[in-house]
């Protein structure tokens, strides 16, 4: 070839080279826009990151679904697209699968573009290019319908969850919980620190046993909770604890069993609380009492030499006594008239307290006598409500310290067990001996509390309530005349009540007015100064219109006239008007001022200033209808009961959701058992709920269906019961939803469930057959191509020995003819005779030969073996001999049979019976025999690493028989370590091994199993004891169906 050939065909080359690669750019060009068509034609979100988490590639779905074009996506990370939080999740996620390479596909909610919340499956796997650049690929796919409603349930669940989680760690209590059996299922956070165990989380799963707690401690926490699981009912219990410091501290601690519909108890609730405070308090208070009793004794005795001193004085001073009478009648009417109990309260320099004056009052509002108060003054504070009593003690504290006027609202507990509400307002002043006294008024206003509470109440019901209250007045006024006509012989006490009077009205937070027969001012305290604004100077003399409103003239009169005719004393509400010009809302209590002729002298009236509580009234009014409005309009059913004494429920009312769902009017179903608004059956059902909750006392929730309308609903309900002030349930507030369509879905997607479960082990099912097929027909094949290369040298062998036989013997004849007639050969000849050892030759050659010719014969055996296990095609029904096959399975297992170093030849003892042939699936039962058997053999090589056969011989028996021309019974039975009872009870369960992962699937006797039962409608039984053997029975029809 010469040279310009050569440049020809280079040239050539060149040309086809470039002309390839640019028909290669076009082909990728092309393949590039289909590719990116394709994903941009796909409905589900797709985008490519780099490994600098830059967006590279985002397909329409995707921009359409955060709303952003592909200008600004494409070159951004997530931080210039999502707030921080979300990009710094979304950062970390994605790093750690390019630091491991591993697929992630996870299920998340995502606000899209639109502010709609969506949750999608989101996969995402790592793509590496030729260079080795590393691209993160991710698809975004939509979840179903019934799989969104899920997970919004378990989203609700969880928000459930973590509301009730987060209100326990701020209730400030200990609170625990745990099984009947004492282990504690969880706690709050408070209790998880008392027990030392800082996160709640820990705590599960312990006992009392475990945590820092002294074994008597421990031992008496479990007594607790077995006696609250005996009685089922709950326990308080008070005990001294010892701490590390020596200090000791007081528990109160409550047990209360949670039971089961069936009344039986399954956990157990618990409450621990430290009252070391308030034990330390009991005990101050008990020694105040007594240093009280001490000094009221000591008081005594010097009051006791104080009135002998007085009366020498009395007659001293009995002239005197005529010219006081007059005021003091005029005083003793207006205080027998003050709305409640006018009191003087001392605090002496050495900080004991009595009250030197109180009126009659004090028995309508604390049942006692002022008798009583005086000689003990403890008994008017430890009618104090235990729960306002630090209040009540820190108000009269300030008021001692500051000398500003003292004013207290509260609750009382009387002796006999009733509960008021009083409201009490004074001045204090200090004493030249350092003591402090307070001149002051009590007040009932018990009603005014229950007013507001239960505006329901009729305007006529207030009317009714002060005429017994003014009844009452007039009671404790003419008790309150018989007591001062009492004490007239005392004149020291008339004089100091007469001061005491007078420093009432001048101080007490009531405006005190007197008016004349025309209904002039007469006397005008400084709380009415206060009040209106006059000063008393302005104030004397003026007529009553001067504070009186236009609209109220008419009402005045009225007013006017009744008193006049000593109708006894008037309650009445008006506006009126401040210096100021003002508009206040006054509460006047007004009574004729009687002289002993019987004739009206003036009007005695007490003002209070309402404005402020009217308004309050009005706010509270205008709250209820709001709340009223709320109460008839949500779709959610709320109803009330009412817990009756004797533990019957009757129904107070429910919503306007309640009566479209029943079907029922409120007004229908008010007072009336859930019998007889429901029925007895249904009725029945609903009380037993009501009884639980009542029991419990607390908020329980439940499902329910229940027919109310036709169809029957399911029902989410839950009941929370109220308490009174004694701790009494008197009343239970129940809510429902209608949760029908969603234990529908659930329903539903339970049964998908179940259903894709059973589809996905059938599955599993098919892909072990099939594995197990296909590794069956490679091992027969290769079996077949093995026997198919070996059986042509085999026959070789086998066909020629006989004549290698006849031709040795020549040989060997020949040597010895030679031997006969040369005796004596050459030197060579000599040597070599030496060397090949002619008589060993001549000895072992012969045997050599047969034993060649018995392992050909056996070669050929084997190869009959393997042709006979190969048939792995045979796919269709046929008869075999069983027998045969089972010896077929065994060779092929041979080499496990041979004895070793580890375990010595395990004996294999044949008793076949006489079988006919049988219709079956050859290639499948071979499957069986070999699955059965290398068990069989994996068990006995086991017992003899652990020397649990005993006398060293290991064996496997086959036993087969013809029962009763029906069926084949093949019997596969070894003296390994047997199985144990609980094993056995899965042996046949998919995936179900004791060996170790890389021995074994867990589906040899699975597949069995279905081979027997299923493909030839036989069985298969396992029959095994442990240290005795296994044995297992096959059963199968001699003829397929």
């Amino acid at each position: 070839m010469n040279k310009d050939n050569i440049n020809n065909e280079s040239s050539l080359s060149r040309e086809e080279i470039v002309q390839e690669d640019s028909q290669i750019q076009q082909e990728a060009a092309f393949s590039a826009g289909f590719l990116l068509t394709v994903i941009n034609g796909t409905s589900d979100p797709i985008f490519v990151k780099d490994r600098q988490h830059f967006w590279v590639l985002a397909n329409d779905a995707y921009c359409n679904f955060i709303g952003r074009s592909r200008e600004e996506i494409i070159g951004k990370s997530d931080f210039d697209l999502f707030d921080n939080d979300v990009a710094d999740a979304s950062w970390e996620k994605d790093e750690f699968i390019f630091t491991t390479s591993n697929q992630n596909e996870s299920d998340e909610c995502i606000t899209d573009a639109d502010g709609t919340k969506r949750f999608v499956a989101i996969k995402k796997c790592v793509f590496k290019d030729e260079q080795g650049n590393q691209f993160l690929v991710s698809t975004i796919r939509e979840l179903t319908q019934q799989i969104n409603q899920h997970f919004q349930v378990e989203a609700r669940l969880r928000e459930s969850k973590a509301l009730l989680e987060q209100v326990l760690n701020h209730i400030p209590q200990a609170l625990f919980w745990k099984d009947s059996n004492s282990v504690y299922k969880g706690c709050n956070s408070f209790f998880a620190d008392i027990a030392g165990v800082g996160d709640p989380k820990l705590i599960k799963g312990k006992t009392d046993f475990d945590l820092p707690w002294k074994e008597e401690e421990a031992n008496w926490f479990r007594f607790n909770d077995s006696r609250a699981i005996e009685s089922k009912i709950p326990e308080s219990i008070v005990k001294p604890q010892l701490q590390a410091d020596g200090r000791q501290c007081w528990l109160e601690v409550n047990t209360i069993p949670i039971c089961d519909a069936n009344g039986n108890v399954t956990s157990i609730l618990g409450t621990l609380q430290d009252i070391t405070e308030r034990k330390e308090v009991e005990v101050t208070l008990q020694k105040l009492y007594e240093e009280l009793e001490i000094r009221v004794h000591q008081r005594t005795s010097e009051l006791t030499k104080v009135v002998t001193h007085l009366q020498k004085e009395i007659k001293q001073r009995q002239a005197i006594e005529n010219q006081f009478r007059l005021s003091e009648e005029k005083l003793q009417k207006l205080s027998a008239n003050v709305p409640g109990m006018l009191y003087q309260f001392k605090l002496g320099a050495d900080s004991q307290f009595s009250f030197p004056y109180i009126s009659s009052g004090c028995f309508d509002i604390y049942e006692l006598a002022p008798e009583e108060i005086s000689a003990d003054a403890s008994l008017f504070i430890s009618c104090v409500h235990r729960d306002e009593r630090e209040n009540f003690e820190k108000s009269i504290a300030n008021s001692a310290r500051t000398l500003q006027p003292w004013q207290w609202e509260g609750k009382i507990i009387l002796t006999s067990g009733k509960t008021k509400w009083i409201q009490t307002a004074s001045r204090p002043q200090k004493q030249e001996d350092g003591s402090i006294i307070w001149d002051g008024v009590v007040m009932d206003v018990t009603p005014l509390k229950q007013a507001e509470r239960a505006l329901k109440r009729a305007y006529a019901d207030l009317e009714k309530r002060v005429e017994e209250r003014t009844q009452q007045l007039m009671q404790s006024n003419r008790s309150l005349q018989k007591e001062i006509g009492d004490r007239q012989s005392a004149q020291s006490e008339l004089l100091t009540s007469r001061q005491r009077l007078a420093l009432l009205i001048e101080q007490t937070p009531l405006a005190v007015i007197e008016w004349d027969i025309d209904f002039k001012v007469q006397e005008w305290n400084k709380a009415a100064e206060k009040i209106f604004g006059y000063t008393k100077e302005e104030a004397m003399g003026s007529h009553f219109e001067f504070i009186v409103s236009q609209s109220a003239l008419e009402q005045i009169h009225h007013l006017k006239t009744a008193l006049f005719s000593q109708k006894g004393g008037t309650r009445i509400v008006t506006e009126n008007i401040t210096k100021e010009g003002k508009t206040i809302i006054c509460e006047w209590y007004n009574n004729p001022l009687v002289a002993v002729n019987s004739e009206v002298i003036g009007v005695a009236s007490l003002v209070l200033d309402i404005t402020e509580r009217e308004q309050a009234q009005t706010t509270l009014q205008q709250q209820e209808q709001f709340l009223r409005n709320i109460y008839q309009g949500v779709e959610q059913l709320i109803f009330v009961v009412n817990v009756l004494d004797n533990r019957e429920f009757v129904y107070a009312d429910w919503n306007a959701a309640t009566e479209k769902a029943t079907g029922i009017n409120a007004q229908n179903a008010i007072s009336k058992f859930p019998e007889e608004v429901f029925g007895d059956v249904q009725g029945a059902k609903i009380r037993q709920q009501y009884i639980r909750c009542l029991e419990a006392g607390i908020a329980i929730s439940y499902e329910e269906n229940l027919v109310f309308q036709n169809p029957e609903l399911c029902w989410l309900t839950t009941l929370n019961p109220l308490r009174n002030a004694e701790g009494k349930i008197y009343r239970i507030i129940g809510t429902s939803f209608d949760i029908s369509e969603r234990k529908q879905a659930e329903t539903q997607l339970k049964q998908q469930t179940q259903e894709l479960e059973a589809a996905l082990n059938e599955l599993q099912k098919a892909q072990m057959q099939l594995v197990e097929n296909k590794k069956m027909s490679s091992l027969g094949n290769l079996l077949a191509g093995v026997a198919q290369k070996i059986n042509h040298p085999a026959n070789f062998i086998y066909g020629n020995i006989s004549n290698v036989n006849n031709y040795a013997y020549n040989l060997l004849n020949l040597v010895q003819l030679y031997q006969n007639y040369y005796p004596q050969p050459a030197s060579e000849i000599e040597k070599m005779l030496k060397e090949v050892d002619l008589k060993l030759l001549l000895q072992n050659l012969p045997n050599l030969l047969d034993s060649m010719r018995i392992e050909a014969q056996r070669i050929r055996e084997i190869i009959a073996y393997l042709h006979t296990y190969s048939r792995l095609d045979e796919a269709q029904i046929k008869k075999i001999d069983i027998n045969e096959r089972l010896d077929s399975t065994l060779m092929m297992l041979e080499n496990r049979i041979k004895g070793k170093l580890q375990h010595p030849t395990i004996q294999i003892i044949r008793k076949y019976g006489d079988l006919p042939p049988v219709e079956c699936y050859p290639s499948q039962i071979n499957q069986v025999f070999i699955n059965i058997l290398s068990n069989a053999l994996d068990a006995v090589e086991e017992s003899i690493e652990s020397t649990q056969i005993k006398n060293g011989n290991p064996q496997i028996q086959i036993r087969t028989e013809v029962l009763q021309l029906e069926k084949v019974i093949i019997s596969i039975a070894d003296n390994g370590k047997g199985i144990a009872q609980e094993i056995q009870e899965k042996l046949f369960e998919p995936f179900f091994t004791t060996k170790s992962a890389d021995k074994a699937t867990g589906m040899g006797l699975t597949i069995s199993q279905q081979i027997i039962t299923e493909r030839h409608g036989g069985s298969i039984e396992c029959i095994s004891q442990p240290g005795k053997g296994s044995e297992f029975i096959i059963s199968i029809p001699l003829h397929q169906r």
